[in-house]
């Protein structure tokens, strides 16, 4: 990243950073400044996004770059970086705290941490599945927790993401969790198009 003192601002980002040589970067964040704060901005160098751009254009996905839609599974889950449910759950709850859990949702408005939960020591806690996903068709519900993806244990919802950013959409992958009864299911899942990332 370039650093520099332009003031940079909510809505400049994709825009130029120029200087008397000519463009030198992408502007990508910025501070408000205000008082005694000075501005500050960051910018990919133009060389680093013109190398993203033309592997893009070649059609040259890798581990940072996605070509075309992402996989969707449909579901909710929290953030961070433990792969204990128990933990997860916590953690959610301090973020927004119990409710009464739907069969499905249609936004993540109304999304609230699930009381139960499945009976395991590791995975990914599910808040909750979006109606007609196929999470939801295979009757994945709040409080399960997904173990494993095509055999593959499943710890952290981010170590979930990372697994799932090896797909496409289309593709049919196999999907182990637990009901908060403790029921152990497996289901192929065809992966469906997600929203751009």
């Amino acid at each position: 990243m370039i650093q520099t003192n332009a003031d940079i601002a909510s809505g400049d980002s994709g825009g130029p950073l120029a200087s008397s040589a000519g463009v030198i970067g992408v502007d990508t964040a910025g501070n408000d400044a205000s008082g005694q704060q000075a501005a500050a901005g960051f910018a990919i160098p133009v060389n680093t996004a013109l190398s993203v751009a033309r592997q893009i254009a070649a059609g040259h996905a890798s581990s940072i770059i996605t070509i075309g839609y992402p996989p969707f599974v449909g579901i909710f889950t929290g953030s961070g970086s433990s792969s204990s449910p128990q933990s997860q759950q916590q953690q959610e709850q301090q973020n927004g705290g119990f409710g009464s859990s739907q069969a499905c949702y249609t936004s993540n408005a109304d999304v609230t941490v699930p009381s139960a939960i499945a009976p395991v020591s590791s995975g990914t806690l599910v808040l909750g599945t979006i109606c007609g996903s196929p999470a939801a068709s295979a009757g994945m519900t709040g409080g399960a927790v997904i173990t494993a993806v095509n055999g593959q244990a499943v710890g952290s919802p981010g170590d979930l993401t990372g697994i799932l950013s090896r797909f496409h959409p289309g593709e049919v992958i196999a999907v182990t969790w637990v009901s908060p009864s403790g029921q152990r299911t497996t289901s192929s899942l065809r992966l469906a198009a997600g929203p751009p990332q």
